[in-house]
């Protein structure tokens, strides 16, 4: 048995693309969910409501979209995740960083954070001296870059007995967003949905962040 993370990233910029997101982890096609806590507001609380709602019916776990507008990381990470158990009443179940500007620098940060709050830190797969975190086996992989038969042949060569991630960005187009992906989140959708057909032929097992920790 292979085990794979499907991640749907920036839950919270969009109240458009929060309801398609919504909406497959109800259906079982996804199994975690990042949110940007500095985008969500009070026209978002009954998504919100029903997030928290699906993940205890499902294996979907909930985690920290992190946002850098600088290089003071640090106060970032405590105030988001501050943020982040005032609106959900619980810890995220993971972090990572929204885009890859500042990830080098921020990374150890990071790390370290999630290993002192014993939480999951994505793998993205960069060399670090911080040791005993938990984390995938694997680094995460973007199916939102890739085309299908690329995801395809990356699920044909998992290994045996080791976990991994994939993130998407699905969402239906919302004229008011400046996302620089907002045309090509209905295509992760589709990808998605496909995705999850090959998972019982290449006997792969859909798990979230929550699994890592047990």
């Amino acid at each position: 048995m292979k085990y794979l993370i499907i991640n749907a990233e920036d839950f919270g910029f969009s109240k458009v693309f929060n309801e398609k997101i919504l909406e497959l982890a109800e259906r079982e096609l996804i199994s975690s969910v990042s949110v940007m806590v500095n985008h969500i507001n009070e026209n978002q609380e009954d998504q919100i409501k029903k997030l928290i709602e699906i993940s205890k019916k499902h294996n979907v776990s909930i985690g920290l979209h992190l946002e850098f507008l600088d290089e003071e990381f640090q106060p970032a990470i405590e105030k988001q995740y501050e943020k982040f158990i005032s609106i959900f009443q619980f810890k995220p179940a993971h972090i990572n960083l929204h885009k890859s500007k500042f990830l080098k620098e921020s990374y150890p940060l990071i790390m370290k954070f999630c290993k002192k709050e014993k939480i999951p830190c994505r793998n993205y797969g960069i060399e670090s001296d911080v040791n005993g975190v938990i984390q995938t086996d694997n680094p995460v992989f973007s199916g939102t870059r890739k085309v299908f038969r690329e995801l395809q042949l990356i699920l044909e060569d998992l290994k045996e007995g080791e976990s991994y991630e994939v993130l998407f960005h699905p969402g239906n187009y919302d004229p008011k967003c400046e996302s620089n992906l907002n045309r090509e989140r209905e295509f992760d959708i589709r990808k998605i949905e496909d995705l999850n057909l090959l998972l019982k032929e290449n006997d792969i097992k859909l798990i979230s962040f929550n699994d890592l920790k047990k």
